[in-house]
C-alpha cells in the first residue's frame, strides 16, 4: 500500500511534535518527506535520524554545518536560511503541515500550495494577513486547506457533516486564559512566566500570551472568515472555561451542532492527517461525563480590547489585519523580553494600528500582493518598536 507523504514546516514545535507522534504510531501509512526547524538544530538532527526524510531545512543558516555533520543519511538533501525553507516547500508531498509561527510561514505556504495535495494549516497569522491570496492560490492549484487549530478544525468537521445546511452563526470558544476575571491591579503584576501557563492547553509561548490577552481569539475571528467564507458578523466568541466544546455552529434549521472532546491537539491533527476517511481503526473510550457542568458565556466584545481591535481590523480589511498581526507579534515578543508590561501589549497594538495606518501609502482600494503584505508587515514592526521605545 502506498504511504502518504508528509512535509512538516515547524517540525520541532508543538504541532510538529504532535504530527510526528501520530506518524510514529502509523509508519505503515505515512512517510516523511520534509522536516524543517527555525533554530532547534539538535532536535531536527534527532528527527532526521529517526524518520529518514527526503530533505531537511534549518532557517538559521549558521547551524547548517551541525545539521550536515550529525545526520546519518548520505542521501539527505539540505536547505538553509529562509530561502532554503521556501525551496523545501517546492518538494511535492500529499500533505503539508504549515506550523511555522508568524508571517515567516507565508512564503513556504504559497510555494507548497503550487504542488497540490492537502495543506494542513496551523499558521493563523499567514491567513490573517494574506487569507485572500492563499485561497486564490489554492483554487488555482487544486490545494485543499484543512485547519489544524482546535476551534477551526472543530468547525470544519461540523460543516463537513452538514454541507446542505445554511450557517447562521459560528461560535468560537475561548478558555479566557489564565487571567480571566483578574482585576486591573492583578494584571499589572503579571510576569511572562505567568502568561505562558494556559489552564487547559499545552502551547508555545507566543500563542499562550495571545490566549491570555484574547488576541488569539481575535485572530481566529479573521481566520474563520477566510476559512469558512462567512461574514465576520456571523462569527461569535464564547467564554468556555472547560475547553471541552471546541466549536459550535448554529444552522438556519434551528439546530445547534457542537464538537466536544478533551483539550488535546492530537485530535484535530489526527483528523487532518487521515482526512477524508478518518482513522477508523482508532478506538478510544469517550467518557460522557466530560459534558457535565459545561458553561458558555456570550461576551460583550467592547469589554475586550483584543476582540474589538480584531473586529475593527477585519471590517476595514486591506492593510489593517496585517498591522494588527505584526504589531501584536512585536508587542508580545517585547513583553516576553520584559520590555513592556502585560497591560501594555494591547495598548501598543492599538497605538500601532492608528500610527501605521496613517503613515502607509497603500490605499484601501489597492489589491494587495505578497510584496505589499511584507512591506506593510515590515513597516508595522518598525513603527511598533518605535512606539515601545518611546514608552521607555
Amino acid at each position: 500500500m502506498k504511504r502518504t507523504s508528509i512535509s512538516i514546516f515547524g517540525a520541532t514545535g508543538s504541532v510538529g511534535k504532535t504530527a510526528l507522534k501520530i506518524i510514529r504510531e502509523n509508519k505503515d501509512k505515512f512517510k516523511v518527506n520534509v522536516l524543517t526547524s527555525n533554530t532547534n538544530v539538535e532536535k531536527l538532527v534527532d528527527l532526521a535520524n529517526e524518520f529518514n526524510p527526503f530533505a531537511v531545512a534549518i532557517a538559521d543558516e549558521s547551524k547548517i554545518k551541525i545539521l550536515k555533520e550529525e545526520t546519518a543519511s548520505n542521501d539527505l538533501i539540505y536547505f538553509a536560511g529562509q530561502g532554503g525553507i521556501i525551496e523545501a516547500a517546492s518538494i511535492n508531498s500529499d500533505i503539508t503541515i504549515a506550523a511555522i509561527v508568524g508571517l515567516a510561514g507565508l512564503k513556504p505556504i504559497l510555494e507548497s500550495v503550487k504542488h497540490g495535495g492537502n495543506l494542513c494549516i496551523a499558521n493563523k497569522e499567514s491567513i490573517v494577513a494574506a487569507g485572500e491570496i492563499i485561497y486564490r492560490e489554492c483554487e488555482k492549484y487544486g490545494t485543499r486547506i484543512i485547519p489544524l487549530d482546535s476551534e477551526h478544525n472543530a468547525i470544519f468537521q461540523i460543516l463537513e457533516g452538514n454541507k446542505d445546511l445554511e450557517i447562521r452563526k459560528i461560535y468560537l470558544t475561548a478558555s479566557g486564559g489564565p487571567f480571566y476575571n483578574f482585576s486591573k491591579e492583578d494584571l499589572r503584576k503579571v510576569r511572562p512566566e505567568d502568561a505562558v501557563k494556559n489552564p487547559n492547553w499545552s502551547m508555545g509561548r507566543k500563542i499562550s500570551v495571545d490566549s491570555a490577552t484574547l488576541m488569539n481569539k481575535g485572530l481566529e475571528i479573521i481566520e474563520a472568515k477566510h476559512l469558512f467564507k462567512t461574514d465576520d458578523d456571523q462569527i461569535k466568541v464564547l467564554i468556555h472555561r472547560q475547553s471541552i466544546a471546541h466549536g459550535i455552529v448554529a444552522f438556519n434549521n434551528n439546530a445547534l451542532i457542537g464538537s466536544f472532546g478533551k483539550p488535546d491537539m492530537i485530535y484535530p491533527v489526527r483528523y487532518a492527517l487521515f482526512w477524508p476517511n478518518g482513522q477508523l481503526e482508532q478506538r478510544e473510550d469517550i467518557d460522557i461525563n466530560i459534558l457535565n457542568d459545561l458553561s458558555f458565556i456570550e461576551i460583550d466584545e467592547n469589554n475586550f480590547i483584543a476582540l474589538k481591535l480584531a473586529r475593527e481590523s477585519v471590517k476595514r480589511g486591506n492593510i489593517y489585519p496585517i498591522i494588527l498581526n505584526a504589531s501584536n507579534e512585536v508587542a508580545v515578543r517585547s513583553f516576553l523580553e520584559e520590555r513592556i508590561s502585560f497591560l501594555d501589549i494591547l495598548v501598543v497594538v492599538q497605538e500601532s494600528i492608528e500610527y501605521v495606518s496613517k503613515s502607509i501609502q497603500i490605499r484601501s482600494n489597492h489589491k494587495m500582493k505578497v510584496k505589499d503584505i511584507f512591506e506593510v508587515d515590515n513597516e508595522a514592526r518598525i513603527k511598533t518598536d518605535e512606539i515601545i521605545e518611546m514608552r521607555h
